[in-house]
């Protein structure tokens, strides 16, 4: 019996053929990509998983987070990179920036300031998995303290100033270690944030080791302290080197230049220190050997007076009319150094480095007699200037021919308004960057004005 007919077998035969070529034909599905907004990072809310394509973002200009939903970037799984190139994240004033949700999820965090969150009950960044944050500013955000940390946290060159924790529930400000996680911090300037308790706060059965320089000064609240809250012993190994240089962070290089610096200062200190004593010693023993040799010997009478012959007397040269003083000027004594009170004027630099974040610097000292004011668009008064957009501006006058730096942290242009003209001559610095800030030097006073890229 035969079970198809001659057609039906033909058809069979053809489909059989082709069964493999349609199969290839198929598309396959490619993995969802973010996409990326005027800034270089996703233009919209997102959430990035481990079937996102791209896993590395470069922002290219500052960037505003806009969503009224909990959080801009969520992570519940994959590693991702997002490297700032010095720019600034404005976060939504109602949502998390990001949140690293998963414990298979990583973020890499470079490069970057990120402000301007406010809620009550949520932290700017929320590291349930793991954070990698290097040359990060975190500041003027209000909220559930503004790292909030379940799992693991590996923070270098960190900045997180004037933050505020958001209720009186909340009991830290800046970093909070939860129960049974990790945080290993490395080069910090921590400073003008308030809290109801901690500043940062170590809970449970938590851990934090802390390296490198740390600054922590201006905080309202405990700096670093402990809560065991039943759930465990918290550990605090903290093995800091001492307040960071100067607004900066340490490293192995500059370590090394300190080192160097200090050795050099101390052999030139005891080289004037030999030089000195040697010649104190060579002028007291010329001085001994003078008057031994103007002591006076035994006295012998005169010699006999003979009469001379009677000769007109010379005309005489008139008297000088005062006394004759010599024409060698003698060196100004040297003054015995006295400890000087801080002068008025050196709070208001230490709250202004605080309050913006910026970093001064001048060559003989910030109590030298150098002052520092931050403006407005009225202060920076050239219309132009301020259609550019300025991202700060700051006026700095006194003694400024000493050599002053000012270090912006931000990434940008600088304009300097020389105060010697008027009006004032508008000129482009030349700047550095370093740390992820902008830094200018100057020996003249007039007005600094920071400019986007």
């Amino acid at each position: 019996m035969k079970l198809f007919t001659a057609p039906i077998r033909t058809f069979l035969l053809c489909f059989l053929i082709l069964v493999p070529f349609l199969a290839v034909s198929v598309p396959v599905q490619s993995q969802a990509t973010p996409t990326a907004g005027p800034c270089g990072l996703p233009a919209n809310r997102q959430s990035w998983t481990s079937s996102t394509t791209q896993t590395t973002w470069s922002m290219t200009t500052n960037c505003t987070f806009s969503t009224s939903n909990t959080y801009y970037i969520r992570i519940p799984s994959g590693t991702f990179t997002v490297n700032g190139n010095g720019h600034t994240i404005y976060s939504d004033s109602d949502a998390t920036a990001f949140q690293i949700e998963g414990t298979s999820s990583t973020l890499n965090l470079n490069n970057v300031t990120i402000r301007g969150l406010n809620a009550s009950l949520r932290s700017l960044i929320s590291v349930a998995g793991r954070l990698n944050a290097t040359d990060v500013t975190l500041r003027n955000n209000r909220g559930n303290a503004t790292v909030n940390v379940s799992g693991r946290a590996d923070l270098t060159n960190i900045r997180i100033q004037n933050n505020t924790a958001g209720t009186s529930g909340i009991t830290s400000s800046a970093i909070a270690v939860g129960n049974g996680s990790t945080v290993n911090l490395q080069n910090a300037i921590i400073t003008g944030n308030s809290g109801s308790n901690y500043v940062v706060g170590v809970y449970g059965s938590g851990r934090i080791n802390i390296t490198g320089c740390l600054t922590m000064s201006g905080n309202s609240g405990t700096n670093l302290a402990s809560h065991s809250g039943g759930a465990g012993t918290p550990v605090i190994n903290n093995n800091n080197t001492g307040a960071c240089p100067s607004g900066g962070f340490l490293s192995a290089a500059n370590m090394t230049a300190t080192a160097e610096a200090n050795m050099t200062a101390t052999a030139e200190a005891n080289m004037t220190a030999t030089a000195e004593a040697e010649l104190t010693a060579t002028a007291e023993a010329n001085m001994t050997a003078t008057a031994e040799a103007m002591t006076p010997g035994p006295v012998m009478p005169p010699d006999p007076v003979m009469p001379d012959p009677v000769m007109p007397d010379p005309v005489a040269p008139p008297a000088p009319s005062g006394p004759r003083t010599s024409k060698k000027k003698k060196d100004p004594p040297r003054p015995t150094p006295t400890a000087t009170p801080r002068p008025a004027y050196a709070a208001s630099y230490v709250a202004l480095q605080t309050e913006t974040g910026m970093t001064f610097e001048a060559t003989y000292g910030l109590e030298s007699g150098v002052h520092f004011r931050q403006l407005d668009g009225g202060g920076i008064g050239v219309q132009s200037i301020i259609d550019a957009g300025p991202l700060a501006a700051l006026d700095v006058y006194g003694y400024v021919e000493q050599g002053v730096e000012v270090c912006f942290p931000q990434i940008g242009r600088v304009i300097f308004l020389d105060a010697r003209t008027m009006p004032r001559a508008i000129i482009a610095l030349e700047a550095t960057v370093r740390d992820g800030m902008t830094c200018v030097s100057i020996n003249s006073p007039g007005s600094l004005v920071l400019l986007p890229s």
